[in-house]
């Protein structure tokens, strides 16, 4: 299916028809209500809040976008994103260990807890992926891919981990893939950015030279609320624009918050940084997430983030080298897939979690478990040093 909407991402649909497909069904994924929290700021970018009471994991969800529209489809799929990597894990299809399946990928190579003893030798229980690449049906740990955590007779050990990286949503099978698999190049870009990386260095842009409409009036948001606005370039191994966006103000002196984004089009990515980083400063702001640090609301004893000696480089010359681009999901998707796959020697798996009794007909969700990918479940991005930039 050919995209149709290219306002700071790139879907299928037009926002508006999304929000209007799946809203009528949220109640069955457990999403009581989507809030709009934008005006709870003044820098003006919409962000919105799908709660979910009965939920596993984290009961509100984030959702950030150009638009209210974009901003409510965001956070309420990412709600419902959650729910299937809850209760819509397909079933079990072999209990054993690694080494008595023809895996193409070391099972040491997913994501795991730090010092896990995980080992080839570990019994676990399988079900099946499908590789990005070619479709080849391969086993992947459940545990890699199930959330949350509930009430049960028997003690089982965690081993591989399973979080939120690499779970995504689209208005169809292929779009969510896509998705999915730049989440996971964006986590594995800033996943050690305090050390140094043999793909390159952090480079900090100039805001002022960013040309482009969609991602310049965020920009002029953000300083029209007189807050500081941070942005950078951050070095991938797989050749995809990453950027991180950094933002602070001093009316939450505590509060420096960071946003990612990775895509083909690098005006996306900057437009995904910029709009999580202003998504990350009104979670914080809302309280609504039981994992946010106690710290972030301390009110004295914090200084503004330094500013940088020179202006920053030039946007345009820095992203004159991307000019890759797709105009379909599934042809993007089996590159991103191949790249991967290059770099690492495995392919990324795919696990489709609205197959069977989950279809629905109106999104698609499916978790990518890409082997050999960096992830830190900190949920932390460093800002780049300026020396290890120079």
């Amino acid at each position: 299916m050919r995209k149709a909407f290219f306002d700071g991402t790139h879907r299928t649909r037009h926002p508006g028809e999304t929000w209007a497909a799946i809203r009528p069904v949220l109640s069955t994924y457990g999403v009581t209500r989507v809030a709009d929290v934008t005006g709870l700021d003044d820098i003006g970018i919409p962000v919105t809040m799908a709660v979910r009471p009965l939920a596993r994991t984290l009961s509100a969800a984030q959702g950030k976008g150009a638009t209210l529209d974009a901003a409510r489809v965001s956070g309420a799929l990412e709600a419902v994103e959650a729910w299937h990597g809850e209760r819509a894990v397909p079933a079990t299809i072999e209990r054993a260990p690694a080494e008595a399946l023809r895996l193409p990928y070391p099972v040491t190579a997913l994501e795991a807890h730090p010092g896990s003893m995980l080992t080839s030798r570990t019994v676990l229980d399988w079900i099946t992926a499908r590789s990005a690449v070619d479709g080849t049906p391969v086993p992947v740990p459940s545990a890699c891919v199930r959330l949350g955590r509930e009430v049960h007779g028997r003690w089982r050990l965690h081993l591989p981990s399973a979080s939120t990286n690499g779970l995504a949503s689209g208005n169809t099978t292929a779009e969510a893939v896509t998705h999915a698999l730049y989440e996971v190049i964006e986590r594995d870009a800033v996943s050690d950015l305090t050390s140094p990386a043999p793909e390159g260095r952090p480079v900090r842009i100039d805001p002022g030279t960013v040309t482009d409409p969609h991602c310049a009036a965020l920009i002029e948001r953000v300083h029209a609320a007189r807050a500081w606005l941070e942005l950078w370039h951050l070095p991938s191994r797989f050749g995809v624009p990453v950027m991180a966006a950094y933002l602070w103000r001093e009316d939450q002196p505590a509060l420096l918050v960071s946003g990612a984004g990775a895509h083909l089009d690098a005006h996306v990515a900057l437009s995904r940084a910029i709009t999580e980083a202003a998504q990350s400063r009104l979670t914080a702001m809302t309280g609504s997430r039981e994992d946010i640090h106690p710290a972030t609301y301390q009110e004295a004893g914090h200084r503004g983030p330094g500013t940088a000696g020179d202006p920053g480089a030039d946007w345009a010359r820095l992203t004159a080298g991307y000019t890759l681009g797709f105009t379909t999901d599934e042809r993007e998707a089996g590159h991103l897939a191949a790249r991967i796959a290059g770099v690492t020697g495995a392919a990324p798996l795919v696990v489709d979690l609205t197959h069977g009794p989950n279809e629905t007909g109106v999104f698609s969700v499916v978790k990518v478990v890409a082997p050999h990918l960096r992830y830190d479940s900190r949920h932390v991005i460093p800002r780049p040093r300026q020396e290890a930039a120079a």
